[in-house]
């Protein structure tokens, strides 16, 4: 199951995550395109220390929040996976994150734990660095 569990947070971030602007993350974000890997009642909980991203958000209404309030400023935004590590119901990842506006440039790399039952993602916990994920699923560094 952990192999699939993989797969499928894989194919979550190759299709909804790759390169784009604050409107193309909008047009990825359907009813219908979540629903092939978030399960409906999804909880979404960003990192502590975010400027934009507040509040814990539930359901495919919270992830488009999230996702609209973390690359509203941003021109340019990109999330590319460097490592997925399963851990029973858990997928950690590493992401490296760019965003770009105007003169300003984010480069930074985090992480994000993934929870997932009956074939659908019902939770994500982001981390400011990228070991986070991986201690809080009891991986070794």
């Amino acid at each position: 199951m952990s192999e699939e569990n993989v797969e499928l947070v894989r194919r979550l971030y190759a299709e909804l995550a790759s390169e784009g602007s604050g409107r193309d993350f909008e047009r990825r974000l359907t009813d219908e395109a979540l629903s092939r890997f978030l399960d409906p009642r999804i909880e979404w909980i960003p990192v502590t220390d975010s400027l934009l991203a507040i509040d814990d958000y539930r359901g495919f209404e919270g992830v488009r929040r999230v996702w609209g309030e973390f690359v509203s400023t941003w021109e340019s935004y990109r999330v590319e996976p460097l490592r997925f590590d399963a851990a029973g119901d858990h997928v950690a990842v590493v992401v490296h994150i760019v965003g770009r506006t105007h003169e300003l440039e984010v480069d930074e790399t985090r992480s994000s734990l993934l929870t997932v039952r009956d074939g659908r993602v019902v939770r994500v916990q982001s981390f400011p660095d990228a070991e986070g994920a991986r201690a809080a699923a009891g991986l070794p560094p």
